[in-house]
């Protein structure tokens, strides 16, 4: 039997790729080539394909991305935080975590973070040290201009590879992929960028964390993918010890939901000193 050219086997091999890139994200999707050689790097394809429905960039999910979601982290924990030392950080609105935004959107859908209105261009401040793993813009989205981190375990005291998330920003962040980034270091300005829909947004940032045991990830040039990765409650980020995963966490006692979050006073001092995590706000 006569074998396939090579030039043949490997246009098929390509188009396999492009279909299949296709399928998951709409568009062919390129890897960042600015993120070869950071820590944990892996090439796109090395991710599974739930993780991309997790973080909500598969064509036409709907229902199928909302059930990865749900079983990935994306349901209510019921905490609620407590700001250390009493101080009055900016607090969360009516747009909590994992709400349920079917009756909003053309399909299903969930929302997976917090939201925190503040004035525009109020600075957004980096949760932990950290290093930038994406930068987007988001033109067709509701996102708009986003900013994402990735938190080492030393970096924040915790056993697991964190990734704090920033949308609505009011302009791209002058930081380059790769750049380090201490603690309460401004990564962006609040404003309300991405798609809209019947009514204009107020001026917030969208701020969500994800979470993986394992430290590869993946910048496809439209979305950051910790491998075998989950959301977690933004709350739950600040508390001491687990659970960390949101099923644990709703089965809590009342009395445990309560989460003291550390901040940055606006002179720049911790609450409490020698803490590694802080609000995304600085606090009066």
């Amino acid at each position: 039997m006569r074998r396939p050219k090579p030039a043949l086997l490997r246009r098929a091999a390509a188009l396999a790729v492009l279909l299949h890139a296709m399928t998951a994200g709409g568009a062919a999707a390129q890897a960042c080539d600015a993120c070869a050689g950071l820590d944990g790097f892996v090439a796109p394809q090395e991710i599974d394909d739930d993780i991309r429905r997790m973080v909500g960039k598969t064509r036409n999910g709907g229902s199928r991305n909302v059930a990865v979601q749900k079983a990935r982290g994306v349901v209510p924990t019921g905490l609620v935080p407590v700001f250390a030392g009493g101080r009055a950080c900016p607090k969360i609105d009516s747009e909590t975590w994992a709400l349920d935004y079917s009756a909003k959107r053309p399909g299903a859908a969930l929302h997976k973070g917090i939201d925190i209105p503040q004035p525009r261009e109020t600075p957004i401040l980096a949760i932990a040290d950290g290093a930038v793993v994406g930068r987007f813009m988001n033109d067709s989205n509701r996102k708009g201009i986003e900013v994402m981190l990735r938190h080492r375990p030393d970096q924040t005291g915790l056993e697991i590879w964190t990734y704090s998330q920033y949308t609505h920003l009011l302009e791209m962040s002058p930081l380059p992929i790769g750049a380090e980034v201490r603690l309460g270091e401004e990564i962006g300005r609040t404003a309300n960028t991405g798609q809209q829909g019947k009514r204009v947004r107020r001026d917030a940032l969208h701020f969500a964390v994800l979470y993986s045991r394992r430290p590869e990830w993946t910048n496809d040039g439209e979305v950051v993918m910790p491998k075998d990765g989950y959301f977690m409650d933004p709350v739950a980020f600040y508390r001491r010890a687990p659970p960390f995963e949101s099923a644990a966490l709703a089965a809590l006692p009342d009395d445990s939901k309560a989460v003291e979050v550390p901040n940055m006073a606006s002179g720049g001092a911790l609450v409490p000193p020698g803490s590694k995590r802080i609000w995304p706000y600085a606090c009066p």
